[in-house]
């Protein structure tokens, strides 16, 4: 209890990073940013919040306990109050839950691989590959294609990207193939009410890291 409470700034300055990205999204897509841009400051700010974590924290549960909270208030926001986080989804992208997915993601990485397996950085860097990564796909499809579609070179920044967040995972050779099923799953989902790459850019790469660490790494 005395490390929770020691801990406390720090999950106040967690939950400030992610508040930020969610306030500069909604500023963006305000400002008649498409929302295919603007939700990638969220992503951004989720991806800074969860790569301090590990950095920060002596165990998973402020992480565990942060995730939670932002899970249900972006699903009570989306139910009740769509505008309220309008630059990452809500009322700016009704078809789909994708605010809701990522941070539920880590809800089921943070309490399994770092509360049940005490393995932070694979549970934390599935979740970076989709925060940052996909931020860096959305960006590149701004800037070469001027829509939102997937392609080549935006997949060629997200694999780079996800390399580089991959040094946090040793062995490195894990972190790469997980870069290499981050990229994959941004690449192949159709997003769906149900299904959306902020749940299987997360999740299929944690299973492939997962596998191959207690196989062999």
């Amino acid at each position: 209890m005395n490390s929770l409470l020691a801990e406390l700034p720090f999950a106040v300055l967690i939950a400030g990073a992610a508040l930020l990205g969610l306030y500069l999204a909604n500023l963006f897509y305000d400002y008649k940013i498409p929302q295919y841009i603007s939700r990638k400051l969220g992503h951004l700010g989720g991806a800074v919040g969860f790569l301090l974590c590990p950095l920060l924290f002596t165990s998973f549960w402020w992480p565990f306990v942060l995730t939670i909270i932002f899970t249900g208030m972006l699903l009570y926001a989306r139910l009740f109050r769509p505008d309220t986080f309008r630059g990452v989804g809500g009322s700016g992208r009704l078809e789909a839950f994708a605010e809701i997915h990522f941070p539920a993601t880590g809800v089921v990485l943070i309490g399994a691989l770092w509360g049940i397996f005490n393995q932070p950085w694979l549970a934390i860097i599935p979740l970076t590959f989709m925060g940052a990564g996909d931020a860096v796909t959305g960006l590149i499809r701004s800037a070469v294609y001027h829509r939102e579609v997937k392609g080549n070179w935006g997949s060629l920044g997200m694999l780079i990207t996800c390399l580089v967040l991959a040094y946090f995972v040793q062995p490195y050779w894990i972190g790469a193939c997980g870069a290499l099923a981050a990229t994959a799953a941004e690449r192949f989902t159709r997003t769906s009410h149900y299904i959306d790459d902020n749940l299987t850019i997360p999740l299929f790469s944690a299973l492939v890291m997962g596998l191959l660490f207690w196989l062999g790494g």
